[in-house]
């Protein structure tokens, strides 16, 4: 039975990124950096960690790795423009940040640029519930967002600020959770606010644009009223060009942010369903972590949709304006073309009166010249039979000449007509000469 070359990758993909057991108490390092083009493969620098410690190093290209250390947990992620490394250090009771199981300088030459970092400490279940003072000194601050998860099973508390030291503190207390069970909630979590700082690269980006939005409208709005007067084709021309300088800036904002803002609405999504995923609760003294977001996050996120929403509606706006000056143009320039077909009908009138002319003129002078060869042929044909007393009457041969000449042209122009039946007859009107040639096929 042949296997399908994708069955094992497919059936894997549903498999990748396992969460890991948690164990309280435990601390968790969170780092998430954003990659670029330039920037090297962390990878490697997770394969000289894992070379280290004496653990399975990672596959080729993977996607991502976990590893437990003696001391610890390890693992590696990685997404389209960014990865994420978390470490944790279970059943630790030391006010140690799980960081300090890495190799010193390790974190300092990994590539890419840190966006995200977080320090989570995981209470157990018999460790006494924090009070509002406790929450106040551990934090700095009253200004929190937490929430009972997981059924009521545990209690997250975050204040979404970074600290001094670098770095945003969660705090999360068990109340009866398995191992894999707070793993997820912890990964949540740190998803929620990775995924959350992804999607805000699109708002400075959106508050940018803008500005420059507000201009090219202006502009826009200022072509489409001046498509209101009719100042002639130069005008015409010029707003042409004046419009098609607008659609190609508005062309150039989209290709720079279409990306940026299809990830945001992308990241934006996971949050939102992260935020589901945690069963929120509320809690004592704190607003929801998902109210909180929704007060702050949310209308950042609107902001980017709406700069997203102008972007596209600006472009289909340019393409209407462009289709109708486009056709006023052509409506101009088939006025034109039926002025000029006009005068050229003029001329071939003028031509066909010069030319019958022409005709006229031409039967006289191959009369006169046919006249002189009879008229001299005879004369010397009688001159030679007769002798010099006889003299052909000359005057006889004029009638007969001209209407010999006559004659003879018009069997030579009917024959012409009769061999080319596609040129048209002098004898057509003006008005069937412009129905032939409009493309509107008017009559006028």
């Amino acid at each position: 039975m042949l296997d399908h070359e994708l069955r094992q990758v497919l059936n894997d993909e549903i498999h990748g990124r396992p969460g890991l057991a948690v164990v309280a108490p435990a601390r968790i390092t969170h780092l998430a950096f954003t990659l670029t083009k330039d920037d090297s493969d962390p990878l490697l620098q997770v394969t000289k960690l894992c070379d280290a410690h004496g653990v399975k190093p990672p596959l080729e290209n993977a996607r991502h790795h976990s590893a437990e250390f003696a001391s610890g947990l390890f693992k590696y992620e990685r997404h389209g423009e960014f990865y994420r490394i978390s470490v944790t250090a279970q059943n630790t009771r030391k006010k140690q940040e799980a960081i300090a199981l890495l190799p010193l300088g390790w974190i300092d030459e990994l590539p890419g640029k840190r966006l995200v970092a977080i320090h989570t400490e995981v209470m157990s279940k018999d460790m006494k519930p924090p009070s509002a003072a406790f929450l106040k000194k551990y934090f700095g601050h009253e200004d929190l967002a937490g929430s009972r998860v997981s059924h009521g099973r545990a209690t997250v508390w975050t204040d979404f600020k970074i600290g001094n030291d670098g770095y945003t503190r969660i705090l999360v207390q068990d109340h009866g959770l398995m191992p894999l069970s707070l793993g997820r909630v912890s990964r949540r979590i740190h998803e929620i606010e990775t995924y959350r700082m992804m999607a805000l690269l699109a708002f400075p980006l959106a508050l940018e644009l803008q500005v420059r939005l507000g201009t090219l409208e202006k502009s826009l709005a200022e072509t489409i009223e001046g498509m209101l007067s009719t100042q002639g084709i130069d005008e015409d021309a010029r707003l042409l060009t004046r419009l098609s300088t607008t659609a190609r800036d508005v062309e150039d904002i989209s290709n720079r942010s279409s990306f940026r803002f299809a990830a945001a609405r992308a990241y934006s999504a996971l949050v939102t369903k992260r935020l589901a995923e945690l069963g929120e609760e509320r809690t004592v003294n704190c607003q929801r972590i998902g109210m909180f977001l929704d007060r702050r996050f949310s209308p950042a996120m609107t902001t980017c949709f709406a700069v997203a929403e102008r972007i596209a509606d600006l472009a289909r706006r340019s393409e209407r304006a462009s289709n109708l000056l486009r056709t006023r143009v052509d409506i101009a320039l088939e006025g034109q073309n039926q002025q000029l077909l006009r005068s050229m009908e003029a001329r071939t009138r003028q031509q066909l009166m010069l030319q019958e002319t022409v005709e006229g003129i031409s039967v006289v002078a191959i009369s006169y010249y046919l006249f002189n060869i009879v008229s001299i042929f005879a004369n010397g044909a009688a001159k030679h039979f007769f002798g010099d007393g006889i003299a052909f009457p000359d005057w006889s041969l004029v009638p007969a000449i001209l209407l010999l000449v006559w004659w003879g042209i018009r069997r030579l122009k009917r024959r012409i007509r009769n061999s080319h039946p596609e040129v048209q007859t002098t004898r057509k009107t003006s008005s069937n000469v412009m129905v032939a040639a409009s493309p509107l096929g008017e009559r006028k």
